[in-house]
């Protein structure tokens, strides 16, 4: 009988010893990506927010240069991050379609309707572009950006992520 409550106690230490070893090596990494990834969430609401802002913008200031004035812009982003736990920030140039360009910027795509089927061009920077059957569409784009440290580095992530949004809007 001893013998039996001897190998009964060694058997609930083996299954201790193992959900220790469980534990180290699959909850502990799912435990600390789930802590990033709710550090990360609210960085990129506050980015979104941030676009959104800069898009009420350029609609309420359509056809003025002022929608693509950086100035203008990174008031917004400043007032924004008075009240933001991530600090915004805008990076001077941004990638349109391969090409680096200012942030903010205008684009312009041609617009035409050949029957029932409209057709429109990649947008470029030149505001020449349309010919004169062609309707010119003008778009402001914008690029916001910031920088999450991370509590728990993950493996090819480091201590910090830069979380970016960025799109645009037509104004006409």
């Amino acid at each position: 009988m001893k013998r039996r409550n001897v190998l009964l106690r060694n058997g609930k230490a083996n299954v201790a010893v193992e959900f220790a070893l469980v534990s180290v090596f699959f909850l502990l990494p799912l435990i600390g990506g789930a802590v990033d990834f709710v550090i990360a969430l609210p960085a990129q609401a506050q980015l979104n927010t941030a676009l959104q802002a800069l898009y009420y913008f350029a609609l309420n200031n359509a056809g003025n240069s002022n929608s693509v004035s950086s100035a203008y812009a990174g008031d917004i982003i400043s007032k924004i991050n008075t009240a933001s736990t991530n600090q915004l920030s805008m990076p001077a140039t941004q990638t349109i379609n391969g090409s680096s360009v200012a942030n903010p910027v205008f684009t312009y795509a041609c617009y035409t309707v050949n029957g029932s089927t409209p057709t429109f061009t990649t947008p470029s920077t030149n505001s020449a572009a349309c010919t004169g059957s062609q309707t010119t569409m003008t778009y402001v784009n914008y690029k916001v950006t910031t920088t999450v440290s991370l509590p728990v580095p993950l493996p090819g992530i480091g201590n910090s992520w830069t979380l970016t949004a960025s799109g645009s809007v037509q104004t006409n």
